[in-house]
């Protein structure tokens, strides 16, 4: 069986890459796999993610490229969808569909991957979700779509994702062969709104640890993008700012790259956290971060999944996380195999870490607590959940 993954691109820093990278390098060792990026803003480098030499890579940003007109003319459309929600109607469909994916755009994946023979083509996140369900019936293929964020950050987030793009989503969606999403709460909330059956797989792990952290270093770490809003760095500062009133001697590592940096900085000099906030660039070798720490918080306001919790999980770190959909999902045992805090509560989230830093037998016994529940979340059990799927399409 040919597999294709649809995806800007796999060689740049982000969950949905490391996850498509860790899912293809087990795939190819029973299909062949072809990764097909529409981004030329990246090298090919197979080592960020350590991604299987087999995994076929092709770049061809031509694919995407519009001529000017048609440039013009959907930036117009999606401006005026996007403020007013004008085309996100039943009866504009067509024009709704022009402004995010003109029908030059439709012809050229046609043809492109109708003449590659792929038996079975995964559109990664909801842009190439949709695409694929437009022009579905034109493709020889079958089709999955993988959403890789929630249902709310979808399309309930102004501005962004898939913003005034349900309509449209509501048809193109039924056409495609199998839909994945990542958690049980999105399940119900994609099949009721788009009247599909969709399937919930969670992500994998992207490596294994054999060696596990011993919860005495006085280091607390959070890893991911370096983006404000989503990943609520704002309320981590505020909150490790409230945490070191109390426990001086205790430092928190930020992990990560992003466009925020610089906003960060100043938050961190305005709250007189210099020296006791790191930040560290993104490094293949995070686990050796993990292992040097004795907690894990993830601060997001939203959250599809959460990689970076099963991560420290598998390295028995307790976890501290917001309670939105991915976390929660995780973190299946509240108070057993991590903690969880209302969303943007900056007081429950600084008690909540002052807690596990007084109480180290605690921290302990959730980290114990959560290498067992990372076994949930291993590349075998998920490829197993993945297999299936591809089998039922044959």
């Amino acid at each position: 069986m040919k597999i294709c993954f649809l995806v800007p691109t796999v060689f740049n820093l982000g969950g949905i890459q490391r996850v498509v990278s860790v899912l293809a390098s087990k795939l190819v060792n029973n299909y062949d796999v072809t990764i097909l990026c529409t981004s030329c803003e990246y090298e090919i480098n197979r080592e960020l993610y350590n991604l299987n030499k087999e995994v076929q890579i092709v770049i061809d940003e031509k694919l995407s490229q519009k001529s000017f007109f048609v440039k013009v003319y959907s930036k117009l459309l999606r401006t005026l969808n996007a403020k007013i929600g004008l085309l996100n109607k039943k009866k504009f469909l067509y024009l709704l569909a022009e402004a995010y994916y003109p029908t030059e755009i439709q012809k050229r994946f046609i043809n492109y991957l109708n003449s590659k023979d792929f038996d079975v083509i995964i559109g990664i996140g909801g842009e190439y979700s949709l695409l694929l369900g437009i022009i579905a019936d034109k493709l020889k293929a079958k089709t999955i779509g993988w959403q890789h964020n929630t249902y709310n950050s979808y399309f309930n987030t102004p501005y962004k994702y898939n913003w005034n793009q349900d309509e449209l989503f509501k048809v193109a969606i039924k056409k495609i062969d199998k839909y994945v999403v990542l958690t049980d709460t999105d399940k119900k909330l994609i099949d009721k709104n788009f009247m599909i059956n969709s399937h919930r797989i969670y992500n994998p792990l992207s490596f294994t640890s054999n060696i596990k952290s011993n919860c005495e270093n006085k280091n607390i770490i959070f890893v991911g993008r370096l983006v404000m809003e989503q990943k609520g760095l704002d309320l981590l500062i505020k909150a490790f700012h409230k945490v070191t009133l109390k426990h001086k001697d205790w430092n928190l590592y930020i992990v990560g790259d992003g466009e925020d940096k610089d906003k960060l900085d100043e938050l961190i000099y305005k709250m007189d956290l210099v020296g006791k906030v790191k930040i560290e660039s993104f490094t293949n070798n995070i686990q050796t971060y993990y292992l040097n720490s004795s907690m894990l918080v993830s601060s997001s306001r939203w959250e599809g999944f959460g990689l970076v919790v099963t991560e420290a999980m598998e390295c028995g770190l307790p976890v501290i996380a917001f309670d939105n959909s991915g976390p929660k999902e995780i973190i299946n045992k509240p108070n057993e195999n991590g903690i969880l805090v209302p969303c943007g509560d900056i007081e429950g989230l600084s008690a909540a870490i002052i807690d596990l830093i007084e109480n180290k037998e605690k921290r302990k016994c959730i980290g114990k607590k959560s290498i067992s529940r990372a076994k949930d979340f291993s590349i075998n059990e998920i490829y197993n959940q993945w297999n299936k799927i591809l089998q039922s399409l044959n």
